[in-house]
Formats: C-alpha cells, structure tokens, sequence
C-alpha cells in the first residue's frame, strides 16, 4: 500500500502537493475551532439547535418514501414548468404556440460533468449561451458532477437569484482567491463575531453531529463557502440550503436541479473490478438512490433514522457543507486516481506502475486514503423494496445494514451524469450531454451508461461510437430508430417509440472561436487549479458560449423533429379511436 501511493505521489505531484495543502488548512482550522471563544460559539449552536425559530425543519418529522415514483412535489413542478414553457418552445423551434401542447414537447435534461473550476465556469458559460438563446426554457432537468454541482449551487442560491449575469459577475469576483488559503478565511472570520460565526455554522453543525469530530471533508466545504457564500451574510440565515432553492424554480420559471454523489460499494468489490458505485441523487425536494427506491425531505439528511423515521430532529446541512461533499473528488482510492492519471504517465513507467497496480488491486480499489464524507444513514434497517418490474438490484444490504452512509463526487464512478435523467419517471427526451472532462479524449463515459442502461434494462439508448469525443467537433447527435412511425412498426413501449437522443457538447477548442485557447491543454484548466484570474474566466465562458451557439440550430432541429412526430403520433390515435373502421 505504502509502494503504490509513494509511486502515484512520484508521477503525479500536484495531486500530493494539494491534498497537503488541504491537510494543513485542515489542521490549522482544527486549532482555531479548538480555541476558547470559539468553544463558545459552540455552545451557542448547541442551544439553538432545536428552536424551530432558527431552524423551522426541526419542528417536523420525517419518513423514508419508498418506490420508484417521482415526489409529489417534482410532479407539481412538472406541470408548473410545462405550462410556462408552451410559449418559449415554440419560439425556440419557430412555430406557432396555439400549435403547441404540452403532452407533445420533448422533455429535456442538462447532463454537466465534473472539471473542477472549468466546469463551473464552463458550465456556467453555457447556460448563460442558452438562457440568451432560449434554449433553457426549453429544459426541464439539469444534472450535475462535482464542478458542475458547485455552479449549480450557487445559480439557484439567493446570491444570484437565478441571473446568469449576476453569476458571472459573482464568479469573477471569487474564483481569484485559492480555495485552501487560510489567511483568507482567517480574515473574513474574524471581521467580526457574526462573520466567524455564518462561515462556520455548518462545519460546527457536523462537528456537533458527528460526536465532537470533523472530517476533511467538512473543512472542504468550509473552504468552498469562505470562497464562494462570503456574501451569504446578506441573506436570512436559513437560506443557503438545498431545500430553499425550490423558490427558484417549484413555479416552473427554471428548470430543477439535480446533484449528483456516490457512494463506493466494497462490500460487492468480488462482483465488479473495482466495486461498485451507487448513484444517489439530491434535488431541493429529497435525496435518495433507485437501485433500493428510497427517498427522504432534503431537509432531513443527516438526522439518524431507523427502520424509515427519523429518530431525531436535526437542522438541515448547510449549503457549503454539501458543495464540498459534491466536488470530493480528492477522496478517491488509490486506483482510481491511478487509472485517471494512467494516461499521463511517461510510457517508460506505465508497464512497471501497472505491475505494482496489478499486484494490489483488490486491497487498492476499496482503499481511500482520506475518507469519503460521513453521514447518518437514513436507509438504515429499511425493508428492503423490490422494483415494480421486478428487476432486482445488487445485493444491497451492506448500505442497508450500515449506520453510516459514505458519500463522494459522482465522477468515481461517470463523470457524465445521465442516469438520473434516465429514471423511467422522468421520462427525458432528449440529453444536453456537457463534458468538462480532463481526459475528454480518452474517457468511457458513454460505454460506462451502456453498460448501465443494460443492467438497468433501460430502452431506447442510442448507439454511441466508442469514444465519440476522439472525432468530434464541438457538437455531435446520437438517436436511435427517432425516424420511425409508432404505426408502422407495432412498438408498443414508449421509450422505444421516442428512444433518447443524447447531444453531446464536448468542451474542447473552438478554432473558428479561438485558435490560442484549448481547454484540454492549458495549464490553467487542470481540474486541481484552484484559483483563475478574471482573463482565465473569460477563456472558459466565452468558449462555453461559443460551441453552444455554434451548434444551437443542431438543437432546435432535434428538438422540432422529436415534436413534430410526437404530435403526428397523438393525432393519429385521436383519429384512429374516433375512426376505428
């Protein structure tokens, strides 16, 4: 164990190099949390923390919801959204809206991968580019990866309101200052009591639930809100949570967002190469996972829960606490950062790194050298809940038997998150596939969600070259059978009959744009860069922004001939069921 990590530590430095910076951030803050004054603020938190005043969600219990339905609350949020985007369909396909109805539009989902600081300025970069050409009123879901999920995070926050110029503006005046510099946390904490107090109230919370302990996890997303929520002070004090972002978009005026984590299954390591990765899900409604079909209220993860209650009343976590368990991608096991680097690595020192990887793999791929984020299991001792379709999941009693659930950046496992739009409920149309990827030329994305949607028994994927990124420009369709008539080909299931199409938007360079900037070889782009200059920023936006607007005819094509035939197939049936001779 110890030979392979010197061996990473040695090819890969700036991994090493910033995970020490973490370390002694962490360390540092620790100190500082331990001192007098702050134990009173400790203690302080510990009284308000069951005042419904302060913190209205401790006033409710909460259950376990299990099945495969989507909430009641994304239901409303369905028709809300669909209603008001009748109008802005139309003008985005160029039709008349007395022609749309609701039934016949093509439901649309963002899937914003992981990249560090280049996918959240990236990602940011393309729904601003979509937003100007009303192409964002035209989805329903966004679904994002660690970098993705910080953008994601801070568009639906009070701090801009759902502004895409706002967000930039925000980004610009953030992103400069490096995420583990402890000057300048120590400076904004001690402006005054009031600041010390809002930039820690979420790592104390964990501090307080996880018996008087923290995780570096928890430091990471202390970090993220030094750097990031500065100005939540100007916000009420209960704001800066998941759950508070449904008044951005329960109305339908924006589309609804969905973070994505996983959790490292080692139990069923025997199973799969490397283990296995359970998806779980976090919108501003509830958190859960499809392979057990259990969800509970957002505002309820991190109570402790038995047998699908709650058995106590906890605040919900704060905002920074679960940017920081989105984006950890740095509590990786040792051979998945292995395998990412891999292609890095000088050939002369791939075959004998390969041996020694080789050698410890199985021991390797269940061993994280920092601990993935903690948290009190709200699945635990659940029945266990077959699918419907009676399609049986993994064995997955060792989450369901665990007291504790052990969640960590979804890009372990797919840097692209489609299996959330994927869920049969939700029934997605069509997937906006953004990839910020570092190793965009040689990744598995796509095979990794085949792979996926065969376990899963999903329909209607479309065939997608092996590594589609390797010939690509900027912009590339894949669908399957979406020329066909229902009528003539007897299919019966609606997924085949609209198969998803998936419009994949690689972020690589644009020469038409730029020929001085290339995202996969400039150095400022590297995912462990934390800290860009306002020129830097520029780079990223301007070029989200131009490989979506030089493909957003591509997208309005699609998304016209997906609801011309829809709409062709609904008359049909009308005429068919009033003229059945």
């Amino acid at each position: 164990m110890k030979e392979i990590q010197q061996k990473v530590n040695r090819l890969y430095p700036s991994f090493s190099s910033q995970l020490d910076i973490f370390r002694e951030t962490y360390n540092d803050i620790w100190k500082y949390l331990s001192m007098g004054d702050y134990l009173k603020i400790l203690k302080e938190f510990e009284e308000d923390y069951h005042n419904k005043k302060v913190y209205p969600e401790v006033d409710k219990d909460a259950v376990v919801r299990q099945g495969s339905d989507i909430s009641v609350e994304e239901r409303h949020f369905l028709i809300a959204r669909k209603e008001k985007q009748r109008k802005a369909f139309a003008h985005f396909i160029g039709v008349n809206s007395h022609e749309i109805e609701s039934e016949d539009m093509p439901i649309v989902g963002i899937a914003s991968s992981g990249g560090g600081y280049r996918a959240m300025a990236g990602s940011a970069g393309y729904i601003k580019a979509m937003k100007k050409t009303g192409g964002l009123d035209c989805v329903m879901y966004i679904a994002g990866v660690s970098g993705s999920c910080w953008n994601m995070a801070m568009y639906y926050s009070p701090l801009t309101h759902g502004s895409c110029t706002v967000l930039l503006d925000h980004l610009k005046s953030h992103m400069h200052t490096h995420l583990a510099t402890l000057s300048h946390l120590l400076a904004i904490m001690n402006i005054s009591r009031e600041s010390s107090i809002w930039l820690t109230q979420g790592a104390v919370e964990r501090y307080y639930q996880q018996q008087n302990t923290l995780q570096l996890v928890d430091i990471f997303g202390m970090l993220i809100g030094a750097t990031f929520l500065t100005d939540k002070r100007n916000c009420k004090k209960n704001s800066m949570k998941l759950s508070q972002q449904t008044k951005l978009f329960a109305d339908g005026s924006q589309p609804m967002p969905i973070y994505c984590v996983v959790r490292h299954d080692t139990a069923n390591i025997e199973e799969e190469e490397n283990g296995i990765y359970q998806w779980f899900e976090f919108t501003p409604f509830e958190m859960g996972c499809e392979e057990i079909n259990a969800w509970v209220p957002t505002w309820a993860f991190g109570r402790k829960f038995e047998h699908g209650k709650n058995i106590e009343r906890l605040p919900e976590q704060t905002l920074e606490i679960m940017m920081g368990v989105f984006g950890s991608a740095f509590v990786a096991s040792i051979v998945h950062v292995y395998q990412e680097i891999r292609g890095s690595i000088p050939s002369t020192a791939v075959g004998t790194t390969d041996e020694i990887v080789a050698r410890y793999e199985k021991s390797m791929s269940s061993f994280h050298p920092i601990s993935p984020a903690g948290f009190h299991n709200p699945f635990y001792h659940l029945p266990k809940h077959d699918d419907e379709e009676g399609y049986q999941w993994t064995d997955t009693s060792s989450l369901l038997d665990s007291k504790e659930i052990y969640l960590m950046d979804a890009g372990m496992d797919n840097n692209i998150p489609f299996y959330p739009l994927l869920r049969q409920e939700r029934k997605v149309d069509v997937i906006l596939a953004i990839d910020f990827s570092a190793d965009i030329q040689t990744s598995t994305h796509f095979e990794r969600a085949e792979g996926y949607v065969r376990r899963r028994g999903i329909e209607g994927w479309p065939q997608v070259p092996k590594n589609p990124s390797s010939s690509l420009e900027t912009c590339a369709v894949f669908s399957t059978r979406a020329a066909e008539s229902v009528m003539d080909t007897e299919i019966t299931s609606e997924r085949l009959r609209y198969p998803v199409t998936v419009i994949y938007f690689p972020f690589i360079e644009n020469k038409a744009h730029s020929s001085e900037f290339d995202p996969q070889t400039s150095e400022f782009c590297s995912t462990l860069n934390f800290a860009y200059t306002e020129e830097q920023i520029d780079s990223v936006y301007d070029l989200a922004e131009a490989n979506w607007n030089e493909n957003v005819d591509k997208v309005r094509e699609v998304l016209r001939t997906l609801w011309r035939k829809k709409r062709e197939d609904r008359l049909q049936t009308r005429l068919d069921i009033h003229s059945p001779f």
